[in-house]
């Protein structure tokens, strides 16, 4: 089910499943990638394209409502099953990819014989779940939420010796904010930074200073 709806998120090509991204050498620290294998188109581009759209759909406004994710935008379908003839136990499910608009990740919770208030319906109780993995694992790997520009990575000016209104404006001009752990008066001048001069980070990040005595 994985790799049928992974296809569909892929535009309509099939990827070969792996489950290993890549081998490192303890000793050696030599890092061997293991390749991502395309194989054969299975459906075309624009049947791709109505397929997620109609799993938008089922989330935005249909049995799926519950694994909704506030900022992003997720594509899915809910499943209910019987497990067997007339024996009142079923398999509910959920599966979805997101964001919709450039899939990244594909998820698929299975329950069997679910017995909590929520039922046994696939939107009831599986649908949740997939909604809470979903709300850690989207911000864990840095995906933009719906209308938020992708923030620039910048390079932390050296502050050392300056005073806090000068740390400010340098700051400033490269979209980075200030914290000071202590009160500054225009006399202080900052003796340490986190980060330090010269890393990396991203825009809208703070800066952390401190006052010499």
């Amino acid at each position: 089910m994985i790799t049928m709806v992974s296809t569909i998120a892929n535009g309509g090509t099939y990827i070969q499943p792996r489950v290993v991204k890549e081998i490192i050498n303890s000793e050696t620290g030599e890092v061997r990638d293991i390749e991502t294998v395309k194989k054969d188109r299975v459906i075309s581009e624009e049947t791709a394209q109505k397929m997620l759209s109609m799993m938008h759909s089922v989330v935005a406004e249909g049995t799926g409502k519950n694994a909704q994710v506030q900022g992003y935008s997720i594509g899915g379908k809910t499943g209910t099953s019987e497990d067997g003839v007339n024996t009142g136990k079923y398999v509910t499910s959920f599966i979805g990819v997101a964001p919709i608009n450039d899939p990244e990740v594909c998820i698929l919770i299975t329950l069997y014989n679910p017995t909590g208030e929520g039922g046994h319906q696939g939107g009831g109780v599986a649908a949740p779940i997939a909604s809470q993995v979903l709300g850690e694992v989207l911000p864990y790997l840095e995906v933009k939420k719906n209308n938020e520009e992708e923030k620039q990575e910048v390079e932390v000016p050296n502050l050392v010796g300056m005073s806090i209104n000068q740390a400010k404006t340098a700051l400033d001009e490269l979209g980075l904010k200030i914290e000071a752990k202590e009160e500054f008066d225009e006399n202080n001048k900052i003796i340490k930074q986190l980060p330090k001069a010269g890393i990396k980070i991203k825009q809208g990040t703070s800066v952390i200073v401190y006052k010499n005595e």
